[in-house]
């Protein structure tokens, strides 16, 4: 439970007379969905129809006084617009927009598909193909996206608005990590002037498998609140990170998820060949400071053992101290550290 006063949260949303004033669903079966810290998220189904309901929270639902400004609504809003015209298929279509409220309304994915978190972990049975190639798959949609946005500045001053990604991820993951460990404290804070700092394309921010949703017939990616232009790196490492630590995590499925890995990354470079090698530079740095953000930082992954937790720490405080290295070799790190 996060530690904040009670008395500074936003109160419940009543989702049924909200969606009936925005003549959305007006008897509608209402589902509270959970995994998220961000949001008050709401599954609402009426008749044919699949929706969520979402709405940015001021203080994080974590352990800690975390805040962000909940206007980030609408900075999802307009990247869901974007991207859904980019790949219709694998992106949620927006349907309603209440800037006063920060709250949104999205169409939502089939009801018998999963989280790719959950197939990851083994806890539902795995629709797809499998890892490897939905993990192609995620990185050909990421790459569409990097590419259709590099170096456009119309995309780059619609999402010029970078105070939620300092708030939910340079603050959080670098500075709490600096502060953590000040033997690479220079380093991090060099990484995180880069992310700062990049114009590149339409960055996602929270690339990960809980926010995908997979099915038999395909998959959707979710949660775009941080979005901005910046880094693409950021996007690959955030994903390899996650998989390094369920590698680490599950070290039984660990050649399944270097194989997931490898095949993100493949699946990117299909789709966003021409960067001149921009997206990959200092990748394992910046995978390396993740990992350390999720065992040292506001949001540490809770599913890690303490001596998972302190694996993950030694390793990424070890890549940090050397020269950049091919993530390749990332990987052959984690596969010696079981």
């Amino acid at each position: 439970m996060n530690t904040t006063d009670d008395q500074n949260r936003e109160p419940a949303l009543d989702v049924v007379e909200y969606l009936r004033s925005r003549g959305l669903l007006p008897r509608p079966r209402v589902t509270r969905l959970s995994g998220g810290v961000s949001a008050e998220t709401l599954l609402v189904e009426g008749g044919r129809e699949r929706l969520v309901v979402k709405r940015a929270l001021r203080c994080l639902l974590v352990e800690g006084d975390w805040t962000a400004k909940p206007e980030r609504a609408l900075t999802e809003a307009a990247a869901i617009r974007l991207l859904h015209g980019l790949t219709p298929d694998q992106t949620p279509e927006l349907r309603d927009l209440d800037a006063r409220l920060n709250t949104l309304v999205m169409t939502a994915a089939p009801a018998d598909w999963v989280p790719w978190k959950s197939v990851l972990f083994g806890d539902v049975d795995d629709p797809t193909p499998g890892a490897v190639a939905t993990a192609a798959r995620l990185g050909d949609v990421l790459g569409t996206w990097h590419a259709r946005t590099w170096g456009d500045e119309g995309v780059a001053a619609r999402f010029a608005d970078y105070e939620a990604f300092d708030q939910l991820r340079i603050t959080p993951f670098h500075r709490a990590v600096a502060a953590a460990h000040p033997a690479v404290a220079v380093r991090v804070a060099e990484l995180a002037d880069e992310l700062q700092a990049r114009r590149d394309c339409l960055v996602h921010g929270d690339f990960s498998p809980k926010n995908v949703l997979v099915g038999a017939d395909g998959l959707m990616v979710l949660d775009f609140e941080v979005a901005h232009v910046g880094a693409a790196v950021f996007d690959l490492a955030f994903l390899q990170c996650h998989l390094i630590l369920k590698a680490l995590h599950l070290p039984e499925r660990s050649a399944v998820f270097g194989e997931a890995a490898a095949a993100f990354l493949d699946g990117y470079d299909g789709a966003c060949p021409d960067t001149g090698g921009a997206h990959a530079e200092r990748l394992s740095w910046h995978t390396a400071c993740l990992l350390l953000a999720r065992v040292d930082g506001l949001s540490p992954a809770g599913y890690l053992s303490p001596g998972t937790a302190q694996t993950v720490r030694r390793l990424a405080l070890d890549v940090l101290g050397d020269p950049d290295l091919p993530v390749a070799e990332l990987w052959n790190r984690v596969k010696e550290a079981h």
